[in-house]
């Protein structure tokens, strides 16, 4: 007789809420590095960044964990939905509220956890 397989779902608390539609899809991320789950990207698939006078425009949340160091590679992301702001990343010297306004224009809600 066999035994069970045991397993344990960890949550990592990236959506707030579910009152705002989830829109899921695929898109190329750029070659850019290890990039983790909730990382916010720009519409060429880029890690949201700070340039000299301006931030990127929100466009995609990721939905899973992804290796683009050596070249750019397809992954699933959250084109709308609320997400909690603690579970974000973003690219050096860039906050939620940097690109919070750009994030709304597209249906992507941040909110702070309580």
């Amino acid at each position: 007789m066999g035994y069970p397989e045991i397993t344990q779902m960890q949550y990592d608390n990236l959506f707030a809420s579910q009152v705002m539609p989830v829109v899921a899809d695929v898109m190329t991320v750029a070659k850019s590095g290890a990039l983790k789950r909730g990382s916010v990207l720009t519409e060429d698939g880029k890690l949201v960044s700070k340039t000299e006078s301006a931030v990127d425009d929100a466009y995609a949340i990721l939905a899973e964990d992804v290796d683009a160091t050596d070249a750019a590679v397809k992954a699933a992301v959250y084109l709308t939905g609320e997400f909690n702001v603690d579970a974000l990343s973003f690219g050096t010297g860039v906050t939620a509220a940097d690109v919070k306004a750009s994030a709304r224009k597209v249906g992507i809600f941040f909110k702070q956890s309580i």
